[in-house]
């Protein structure tokens, strides 16, 4: 029975079972947490900070501390059937993505007035090569409106075990690190500028630089799996869209370049071809530079060439982001001032203006979401791993060159553009 008032109530079967399910899964795969008396002693309610790479996280981070936390998700989360039945019994708060949600401060708020703990991952996102993303200033003013304390938690070793790109989870070493970032002492006379930094500075976290490091091997037999959700630009011939994947190696469809992960997920050339970059996070760097270069180019002269486009997508509609109904196998193509959905012979074309688009973003199991006035739109690949990261970063580099500067992502780094 839900209690008079309280906000985000929780079932207390669906954590038994959520509990019993995680103390199975994080001694199956050894995962290691390092928590100080410090943290185990502390007293709810207080703020938990994480950076954020995989599906699991909230799950795991959550279950290795003593007390229990409410965290918040992407309201796409919710959307999914099984999320959209445990997210609400374990008192998850939702948030709408990318967009500035001030309900959500309100539910942080009472939750932690009610006495219970939240926990939020301020990257706003899970990130795809490993590396720590640009954290939101708000998080900073949230603490100070707040005053509790403020844990952090980081995640080494999880971009290689529970991979944003990929379906499949992969053993190797992960350690979940806790500490105190601030008291409540430290939060009433520390300046939010301090704190910020402060913030910034405890989460940061580079898989690849720690990687090279301990080299922990990752056993698995598709360590490129769905790789190609994230790595979308060929180095060699700079094809979009153009790799296939097949167990520990993937290859270009246009140009046969390959690439084989090793032992440790480091890059290796399975050809006479160059090798232009042996890990993710920096050929994941290049090619975002790269695709927002080239939209700009074609840009600046209006060209009516084809930008690039999946065949054969699943395309959902709603007139919101529930209720949502296939309406048939599409072809998605972008030119430099609209996407066309086409839906085959007999049926009219959809057009949608990039100027009138409001957001665009891959969401959980890769889907791709696409907000437009009166019309919410979500499309999937037929084949698995068309990546819809690649439609974020484009769309993202139009909108700068039309100075659309609210609606870019913030965690998407690009050229400065004239």
């Amino acid at each position: 029975m839900k209690e008079k008032g309280i906000r985000y109530p929780t079932k207390g079967y669906v954590r038994l079972l959520v509990f019993v399910v995680f103390w199975v899964f994080v001694r199956y795969y050894r995962i290691k947490r390092n928590i100080p008396a410090e943290v185990r002693n502390l007293k709810r309610p207080y703020l938990l900070l994480s950076n954020h790479v995989g599906l699991w996280d909230p799950f795991i981070i959550g279950h290795l501390l003593p007390r229990f936390t409410h965290f918040v998700s992407s309201d796409a989360a919710f959307r999914d059937p099984v999320n959209g039945f445990f997210l609400p019994r374990l008192g998850t708060i939702p948030k709408k993505k990318n967009v500035r949600d001030t309900q959500v401060i309100r539910d942080i708020i009472q939750v932690l007035r009610q006495g219970e703990n939240v926990g939020l991952f301020p990257e706003a996102v899970r990130n795809w090569a490993g590396s720590t993303l640009p954290i939101d200033r708000s998080i900073a003013k949230l603490i100070k409106l707040v005053e509790v304390p403020v844990i952090v938690a980081v995640s080494r070793g999880m971009n290689l075990f529970n991979p944003r790109w990929s379906r499949k989870i992969r053993r190797t070493k992960v350690e979940v690190s806790y500490r105190i970032l601030l008291d409540t002492d430290q939060i009433q006379t520390l300046s939010v500028d301090t704190i910020y930094n402060r913030i910034v500075s405890a989460l940061q976290h580079d898989e690849v630089a720690h990687q090279r490091k301990h080299l922990n091997p990752v056993l698995s037999q598709k360590r490129a799996e769905h790789i190609n959700h994230t790595l979308f630009v060929c180095p060699e011939c700079h094809s979009i869209d153009p790799f296939r994947p097949s167990g520990n190696q993937f290859s270009c469809a246009k140009c046969d370049y390959t690439i084989s992960i090793d032992k440790y997920c480091f890059f290796e050339v399975k050809s006479s071809h160059k090798l232009h970059f042996d890990n993710i996070r920096d050929w994941y760097n290049w090619q975002e530079a790269w695709l927002s270069q080239h939209i700009f180019n074609i840009y600046d002269q209006a060209s009516e060439e084809v930008i690039f486009k999946d065949e054969n997508v699943k395309l959902y509609e709603a007139e919101d982001d529930r209720s949502m109904r296939f309406i048939g196998i599409a072809q998605m193509i972008l030119y430099w001032d609209r996407i066309v959905l086409k839906l085959g012979p007999g049926r009219p074309d959809r057009i949608l203006t990039i100027r009138e688009l409001q957001t665009i973003n891959p969401q959980v199991n890769e889907q791709l979401e696409i907000i437009y006035p009166q019309a919410f739109y979500r499309v999937t690949g037929i084949r698995p791993g068309v990546s819809g990261l690649k439609w974020e970063v484009a769309v993202n580099a139009l909108w700068k060159k039309m100075g659309q500067q609210h609606k870019l992502a913030p965690y998407i780094k690009m050229p400065e553009c004239n």
